[in-house]
């Protein structure tokens, strides 16, 4: 079974450290684990985490080291206990779910990889590993189909076609870009493993092109702003009255909005490389986000969707890769 991009990496958003020295000691057992050295850099990452047992990127690592090394049930136990420290952070249930796919555990991983879509309902590559398990499930179910008969026609023609959609996926491996993502092989490809890298240094906005772009230009700098304030009402009111709010009532995502925005002590967010593309009272940005707060940081790449309301552009949709 080939499951498309099922990183085991938490690639979107590498968590980073806030002290240097502790940032660096990591990322000196990460190179000692992409080295091929998975006893010395297990046997490190456990003296570390002694002292610093709540620290999530190394116990990440730690996950990463077990599963290279074939201890799936100790590599389980490490990011099982990731989602219960972090519940906010969507990458360990992904690793989970590829470790249960390894066990043919597909039940457990579908469970995982909904908890991991809960967490962040945009998070794609646990949408499209979600699908690839619902395709091996609905393959089981017709090869049972088929045990008890076996001149059921239709259910032959459905498994050739799910089987045929299964096996021509291409085997790609996992890459790794910058934030939490976890680094496990996936059940039938090898998956790359993780690099922890800073965010990069944000590049000055390039100049817009309308009066219209530098409008959608402000709210969204406005929005981070909020954000990175932890103005949580400035915040909130950057968001249209028909923001999709993650497939939550609005009353609901607010409440989880505010928590998450709310709960850290600080909080950073940095726009690079911004793109807009504005068609009457719609418009589009892109860019670079870089988070930072006293809990972890993460890169990615945004993409807002904005509609003119009362005068004033708000957000409509969001999504990350």
């Amino acid at each position: 079974m080939v499951l498309s991009r099922f990183c085991a990496i938490v690639a979107a958003c590498i968590m980073l450290l806030s002290m240097p020295a502790q940032a660096t000691e990591v990322q000196e057992i990460n190179q000692q684990f992409r080295k091929g050295d998975l006893s010395g850099a297990l046997d490190r990452a456990n003296r570390y985490l002694v002292k610093n047992p709540k620290d999530a990127q190394a116990r990440f690592l730690k996950g990463l080291i077990l599963a290279d090394q074939g201890k799936t049930n100790d590599a389980i136990t490490v990011f099982t206990g990731l989602t219960e420290d972090f519940p906010e952070l969507p990458e360990p249930y992904n690793n989970l779910a590829v470790l249960y796919a390894s066990q043919s555990k597909y039940d457990a991983a579908k469970n995982a990889l909904e908890m991991a879509i809960r967490t962040h309902p945009s998070y794609a590559t646990a949408h499209e590993n979600l699908g690839d398990i619902y395709a091996k499930m609905a393959s089981i179910a017709y090869d049972k189909a088929l045990a008890l008969d076996n001149k059921n026609a239709t259910a032959q023609t459905k498994l050739a076609l799910i089987q045929e959609m299964i096996q021509g996926q291409p085997r790609k491996a996992a890459t790794t870009k910058s934030m939490p993502a976890p680094s496990v092989p996936a059940p039938t490809k090898s998956a790359a493993k993780p690099t922890a890298t800073e965010p990069a240094p944000a590049k000055p906005l390039p100049a817009s092109t309308s009066p219209a772009s530098n409008a959608v230009e402000a709210a969204v700098t406005q929005w981070a702003k909020a954000w990175s304030a932890r103005d949580v009402n400035a915040y909130l009111a950057a968001y249209g009255s028909d923001y999709a709010a993650d497939g939550m009532t609005r009353s609901n995502w607010e409440a989880q909005r505010r928590e998450r925005v709310s709960s850290p002590k600080s909080i950073d967010v940095q726009l690079s490389d911004m793109t807009i593309d504005q068609q009457g009272d719609s418009a589009s940005a892109t860019f670079r986000q870089a988070y930072r707060s006293d809990r972890f940081s993460s890169t990615v790449t945004k993409t807002l969707k904005l509609a003119l309301q009362n005068g004033q552009w708000r957000i409509v949709d969001e999504d990350s890769k």
